[in-house]
């Protein structure tokens, strides 16, 4: 068979492999609900799509710089310094699905057998790591989801190049907050570690305002913002986001992209263009709904057996820890089985998430209700203590 392949070392993504896994199940007939993706169910803004239309039909279907385009990259910086602080020029951001930009961050900071840190439980920063050729390395958050300064100084090693924040936290739905960047900021300043902060649900925050890593920095630690169209605008499909750096950072960005993607499709930057320029008024709209879910939810948790859960400040999860003496992999599992409703096991976001599970608050509240009617009759069923 050969050498393995060093993609062969990666686990297919557990999200992904679990959509699938429901697509066959009602491909079959079987009525599954789905409280299992981070995906908004609104649709893209008409105002987006036509945007997009418009500038197919203006002959928007060539390639473009691989930066991205200058009039999209000034948007991105403008509303980047403007509403969260963030030092930023047209210069130094790339467009770049954000995922993506995951990966490419790593092989722009990171060198094969370098260690990269990160939050634990935190989103599937993983297998993107491996795939680069470098090692993660996870560290502790605290019972609350809040940053352990003394835990993440503990797991740096002489490898370790690089460390990867959430804020807010998928799948925690925790906001960082000011005393904790400055000290995680001081620690990857005297260690020389590189921060990439992924920001991806800036716009999905219910108290307060979204804090931005870059702009507690003062310049003496790289922060690389990774930001994305897709949560604030429903745009999950349209695969557009972007990555804000200093240099060389920032050029091996580009490079990655040029000798990968080649660039982001200009009708697809256009339309991203129009989103930042019109589409505000939606984000709130979506932004307020969820709010909403998230409420309701909460207070339905409550009468459920067995089940904790810390209250997210953003994003659109709900993480709750169960009671039941069994693995988070087997609870989901049983429960998809059982009663037809598919939520993603708390271990999948590292080892300090088994225990609990991670429901998306992504559908509409009668969909929310089913949902935990169904999660209620099993908790029910295995024994969960109420109190």
């Amino acid at each position: 068979m050969g050498r393995p392949m060093l993609v062969d070392s990666v686990p297919d993504s557990p999200i992904l492999s679990l959509i699938e896994q429901v697509f066959r199940l009602r491909a079959a007939g079987h009525p599954v609900l789905s409280l299992h993706i981070g995906e908004p169910d609104f649709e893209t803004p008409v105002g987006i799509r036509e945007a997009a239309s418009r500038a197919m039909r203006e002959g928007l279907t060539h390639y473009v710089a691989a930066q991205g385009m200058p009039d999209l990259r000034a948007a991105i910086a403008d509303r980047e310094s403007a509403r969260h602080h963030v030092p930023a020029g047209p210069d130094d951001v790339v467009v770049l699905p954000a995922k993506f930009g995951i990966y490419a961050s790593v092989l722009a900071t990171a060198a094969p057998g370098d260690d990269v840190l990160l939050p634990d439980p935190t989103y599937l920063f993983d297998a993107p790591i491996r795939l680069a050729g470098a090692r993660p390395i996870s560290f502790p958050l605290r019972a609350d989801f809040s940053l352990d300064p003394a835990a993440l100084d503990a797991a740096v090693t002489p490898r370790s190049k690089l460390l990867f924040l959430v804020t807010p936290a998928n799948p925690t739905g925790r906001t960082l907050r000011r005393d904790e960047l400055r000290a995680v900021l001081g620690i990857a300043r005297d260690r020389g570690l590189t921060v990439v902060s992924d920001e991806t649900y800036a716009s999905l925050v219910y108290e307060g305002s979204h804090l931005a890593t870059a702009s507690v920095g003062d310049g003496t630690v790289p922060i690389v913002t990774l930001g994305s169209f897709s949560k604030a605008f429903a745009m999950t499909g349209w695969r557009a986001g972007y990555a804000i750096a200093p240099s060389p950072i920032r050029e091996r960005l580009v490079k990655v992209v040029e000798h990968t993607l080649t660039c982001v499709p200009p009708f697809v930057q256009r339309a991203c263009l129009w989103a930042l320029q019109h589409a505000d008024g939606d984000t709130t709209r979506f932004r307020e709904k969820f709010r909403e879910r998230r409420d309701h939810l909460l207070n339905r948790m409550d009468d459920l057996p067995g089940l904790r859960c810390v209250r997210p400040e953003g994003a659109f999860y709900l993480f709750p820890s169960y009671d039941l003496k069994m693995p988070s992999r087997e609870f989901a599992a049983r429960l998809l089985d059982e009663e037809r409703l598919a939520i993603v096991p708390g271990v999948a976001f590292g080892s300090r998430g088994e225990g609990h599970v991670r429901i998306s608050y992504t559908s509409p509240i009668d969909v929310l209700d089913e949902g935990m009617e169904r999660l209620g009759r099993f908790l029910e069923s295995h024994g969960a203590r109420r109190g």
